[in-house]
């Protein structure tokens, strides 16, 4: 059976037994309007009939509101704003008849479970509930529920919980062939080639198993595994049923992956309600929150402030978030690198100068002391200053006046200073760089940035907020990171900090052919801050991270962490006790 769009002629075929219309990701026909649920209507193949039932309501067949109703050739549905025609190019031959799970048609089951998972708010407990229902449906003795990303395993649950059933060669082999598998020790079949052998299966104490990628309906990608088995040699799982298991698993990870989105959106809301922030300074940090608070207590007075910390930690924004919670906002910011100016230029630059006093001065300039009269006067990189300046600098913060080049008399000007450095000022005032009266003049409130890879949290932010920022700088549709993508940027630990991170977002954004940045475009180089180590020390800090990481997945499950690392039991066991790890802090981990 066809439905057929009215208006755009587009086709939907129903493939299998049963067929779902509605809002949901999960539907065979995506639906929207405000009117319309989650699941609106199914339509049921049963025998040579296709019976459409209305979810909760009717639905408007042929110009009347009908709950149910066997569709006939030409019988039109208007739902979310669109009529759709029943066609029925060919007969359909009536199903043959199974038994045991599939008794008391199980796509009504499905579909029952279907909906009790959308509407459950908690999804992240709903792992467990899809694991049950595929058990259910199936009348399974046990089973796994894995989420795949990466082409790595992880368990979301299984069933008994401390489960060790668990066949590594049965899991690889559906990955593999990405299809639903089926092994038993009862009539000897072993999956494709052979990668299951029957005594594999047979010493777990289990006799027959269906293993099932679950695909995302839109990339395709395998997303999840839903493995099951039964320990009863006197019903194991046939061909028909696995068969049944391959319509029931595309369902399943339908809905997967919609938990699973969900999921992420809800993540990244709850990170977006912890950013804070004006203009350009954006943080969620509690690093970061504990510094603008004391940049807000130091922006009410007019006494200076000096800034530090390494390059590229963005020490010219916080200095204009002072100045915009200051008495003195709306009055002029003016910003000076100390270490861009020419040292015969700098007094002039700062001071002004007179007509006529020297080469060149045609006319009277007045100097950046003089501009910011009234407001605030940032110096970037002060540490660059040349000593004789620093002299008449420190002349000009003590008396509040300046005089300019070739001038005799003093201009008094009303100036609040904010200073910042990546300098150590105290090991430059040892070496005779830096005056110290200037340092203790400039020191009255210091606040210390801290680097971008002591920021938990604040990358991805940081990211974004870049993202969207070179968007519209750039006169582009908006674009996003991918996952991959994010973890990359996670990793990597920006000895350019946020200096470093702008220039990466923006030259991935301009260099990317579509408005998704991956890990290519981001292009980051081998991390230099790596630490160089011995070949043993290197070796043991691989293998604790590898075991660290399977038995958070396993949840302290040892036999299972064991098959992720394809290492025996006892071997696993041993090594842990020599590096320290033990099993008790993993039981119940979430990842």
């Amino acid at each position: 059976m066809i439905l057929k769009n009215k208006n755009s002629g587009e086709a939907h075929m129903m493939a299998h037994n049963v067929f779902t219309a509605g809002s949901g990701a999960v539907n065979n026909l995506m639906l929207t309007g405000d009117l319309v649920r989650k699941i609106h209507f199914q339509i049921l193949k049963q025998g040579s009939q296709f019976k459409l039932m209305a979810m909760n309501g009717t639905v408007e067949i042929n110009g009347e509101l009908l709950g149910e109703r066997v569709l006939a050739q030409g019988d039109e549905i208007k739902a979310g704003g669109e009529t759709f025609v029943a066609e029925f190019p060919q007969a359909v031959p009536p199903p043959v008849p199974e038994t045991g799970p599939t008794a008391g048609n199980p796509y009504e089951r499905l579909l029952d479970g279907v909906i009790r998972l959308l509407d459950n708010p908690d999804k992240r407990r709903s792992s467990e509930e899809i694991l049950s229902l595929g058990m259910e449906l199936m009348e399974a003795d046990g089973g796994f529920l894995f989420s795949v990303e990466g082409g790595s395993l992880s368990l979301l649950c299984s069933v008994p919980e401390d489960n060790d059933s668990y066949s590594n060669s049965a899991v690889n082999a559906a990955l593999k062939n990405r299809e639903t598998l089926i092994w038993s020790t009862v009539d000897g079949s072993s999956g494709p080639a052979g990668e299951v052998s029957a005594q594999s299966i047979a010493h777990k104490n289990i006799h027959s198993i269906l293993v099932s990628p679950l695909l995302n309906r839109v990339s395709g990608q395998i997303i999840g595994l839903l493995y099951l088995h039964r320990k009863r040699p006197d019903s194991p799982f046939s061909e028909p049923q696995r068969k049944l298991f391959a319509q029931i698993s595309q369902v399943l990870g339908g809905v997967l992956g919609s938990n699973q989105t969900q999921i992420e959106q809800a993540e990244r809301i709850e990170t977006l309600k912890e950013i804070k922030g004006s203009g350009d300074l954006v943080y969620s940090s509690p690093e970061m929150g504990r510094v603008v608070e004391a940049g807000k207590r130091a922006a009410v007075s007019n006494v200076p402030v000096l800034i530090t910390g390494e390059t590229g930690t963005g020490k010219d924004v916080l200095a204009s978030f002072i100045h915009a919670h200051s008495t003195r906002q709306g009055k002029p910011f003016i910003a000076v690198n100390c270490g861009a100016i020419p040292e015969n230029l700098i007094e002039s630059e700062l001071f002004g100068h007179e007509k006529g006093a020297f080469t060149g001065a045609s006319a009277l300039q007045r100097g950046l002391f003089e501009q910011a009269n009234g407001g605030t006067l940032f110096l970037d990189e002060v540490g660059e200053l040349p000593l004789l300046m620093q002299v008449k600098f420190l002349r000009a913060l003590q008396s509040g006046r300046i005089r300019r080049v070739g001038g005799n008399e003093e201009v008094p000007v009303d100036v609040r200073i904010i200073a910042a450095t990546n300098r150590d000022l105290t090991a430059e005032i040892r070496e005779g760089r830096f005056r110290e009266d200037l340092y203790y003049r400039l020191n009255l409130v210091q606040l210390r940035l801290p680097p971008l890879r002591d920021r938990e949290g604040d990358t991805l932010v940081l990211a974004t907020h870049i993202l969207k920022k070179a968007c519209a700088s750039f006169n582009m549709n908006a674009a996003a990171l991918t996952r991959a993508a994010e973890k990359a940027l996670l990793k990597y630990t920006w000895p350019g900090n946020v200096r470093e991170l702008e220039n990466k977002i923006q030259k991935a954004l301009l260099n990317s052919s579509s408005r998704v940045i991956d890990v290519e475009s981001l292009d980051l180089p081998e991390d230099p801050d790596r630490e160089l180590l011995s070949l043993k020390a290197a070796r043991e800090q691989a293998e604790a991270q590898a075991i660290n990481l399977a038995l958070s997945k396993a949840r302290g499950n040892l036999t299972l962490a064991a098959s992720f690392l394809g290492i025996d039991r006892k071997v696993l066991r041993d090594i842990m006790e020599r590096l320290g790890i033990k099993k008790e802090d993993f039981k119940g981990a979430k990842e």
